[in-house]
């Protein structure tokens, strides 16, 4: 029998579609906005929200904030730019040849420009899932992506609406220890949440050390004496290889290394990848992230990408990575949208930062920063630390340039070393001050204290 195309078709032809409501997106729209006034803007998310501040979802989960001041433009931004918004709404395909894309609802819609900036999704692992007790599971031989929703108390943590489903559940079946799969960025983000509301916390790591992609030995061990000084654990060279469910919950887990916990809460945050699945990627150049030029122009005339789903220049490496981190995606976004407008405006690159706060004690890493030198990369490793104060820091050098850097304790002057890094100045002749704990303007080179002060500034 042959079936009938229920696709619903659209005839209008837009002249420019945004995938994605956040940094990228609107940045993007503002930048068109700048050159062209009257072309019809239409933004689609899957989310139901109208924009919020990615890194403002823990300070909500904590309590810090409401809901009304996790966004990062105000209601009206829409109506005042002409933005057509669609919210909840998950695009399925990408059509390249024909200038279209099809939402999982069957409609169909074409474009002059297309932006993609659809960011990043959870990595969900394949693990083994059992009843209790000795009962066989009879709904779940194990949980992934496509099935750990439908299981209570198992979380992901990179939107909103994950945060809200999170607070709902820990208040509903008042939760007091929380399990937490994966010591990096937003396994500690989750971790500087709980340990705010006085939850305490399991997080269990499959490397020897919490943030090891991004902070050394010292680094990691400071941020877990605070975490394990509190009450909570952390499982080292670990993870979990089976849940246990009772009556459709999670109520526990087995390590790899055979110990049995109890658990009623599980967030898995492993770390995230670009959300590309609705990309034909035969057409579209796809590495592990969308490939831009410094235009943000893609492997197909008149699409463009930025934000979380791309791989741009880092500065240092002087190669393309994925770094999804929210200013750069705002620059990414500008540059996309005045270069969909007609203009002519290029992204010069970034390079990796990132920050998070345990119990009182802030830490930022940025660039290089795991780096510990050697001759054959030319690279010398300079690190101050004050263990009465609990004050870390470390800098690597190459060239006499500054290509990484990690606070701990003490970032008042995280700016400073961004701005030298990005600039890349020459520093040798205040080394001596470089990694001292009072270091500042004061000792800056002379040429860049100048700038500072006529030029673009940088933050201090």
């Amino acid at each position: 029998m042959e079936r009938k195309n229920k696709t619903k078709k659209s005839s209008e032809l837009i002249d420019y579609i945004i995938i994605g409501n956040s940094a990228a997106g609107l940045a993007a729209a503002e930048g068109i906005r700048e050159l062209d006034k009257a072309g019809k803007i239409t933004v689609f998310t899957e989310e139901g929200h109208l924009n919020y501040s990615k890194p403002m979802i823990t300070y909500f989960l904590a309590g810090i904030v409401n809901l009304d001041r996790v966004s990062f433009k105000d209601k009206k931004f829409y109506s005042v730019n002409n933005i057509d918004i669609r919210l909840n709404t998950r695009i399925k395909s990408v059509d390249t040849a024909g200038m279209s894309l099809m939402a999982e609802d069957g409609s169909r819609y074409r474009f002059k420009k297309l932006l993609i900036a659809s960011g990043g999704k959870p990595v969900i692992p394949k693990i083994k899932a059992a009843g209790t007790d000795g009962e066989r599971n009879r709904h779940f031989n194990s949980i992934d992506a496509m099935n750990y929703k439908k299981i209570g108390g198992i979380f992901t943590l990179t939107t909103l609406e994950d945060a809200v489903r999170v607070k709902d559940y820990i208040e509903k079946h008042g939760v007091k220890r929380i399990s937490i799969l994966g010591g990096g960025l937003i396994g500690l983000k989750a971790a500087e949440a709980f340990l705010e509301m006085g939850i305490d916390i399991n997080i269990i790591e499959l490397e020897n050390r919490v943030l090891s992609a991004t902070f050394d030995r010292r680094a990691s061990e400071i941020i877990e004496k605070k975490i394990k000084n509190k009450g909570s654990n952390i499982y080292k060279n670990n993870t979990i290889k089976e849940i246990y469910i009772t009556d459709g919950r999670i109520s526990g887990y087995r390590l790899k290394d055979s110990r049995k916990m109890e658990c009623s809460l599980l967030v898995i945050a492993i770390g995230v990848v670009p959300d590309t699945g609705f990309i034909d990627s035969g057409k579209l150049r796809i590495n592990r992230g969308i490939v831009v030029d410094d235009h943000m122009r893609t492997s197909v005339k008149n699409i463009y990408a930025a934000g979380d789903v791309v791989e741009c220049l880092d500065i240092l490496l002087g190669e393309n990575k994925n770094i999804a981190i929210w200013p750069l995606a705002v620059m990414q976004g500008a540059a996309a949208g005045i270069n969909m407008a007609g203009g002519n405006k290029k992204y010069s690159g970034g390079f990796f930062m990132n920050s998070v706060e345990i119990l009182k004690v802030p830490s930022i890493s940025m660039g290089m920063a795991s780096a510990e030198g050697g001759k054959e990369e030319n690279i010398e490793v300079l690190k101050d630390f004050n263990q009465e104060k609990n004050i870390y820091k470390k800098i690597v050098i190459r060239n006499n340039k500054i290509i990484g850097v990690i606070l701990v304790g003490n970032i008042e002057r995280a700016g400073i070393y961004a701005g030298l890094i990005r600039n890349e100045i020459d520093i040798s002749s205040v080394r001596e001050n470089i990694s001292k704990e009072d270091f500042g303007i004061i000792h800056l080179p002379a040429d860049y204290k100048k700038h500072l002060v006529v030029g673009e500034g940088t933050e201090v």
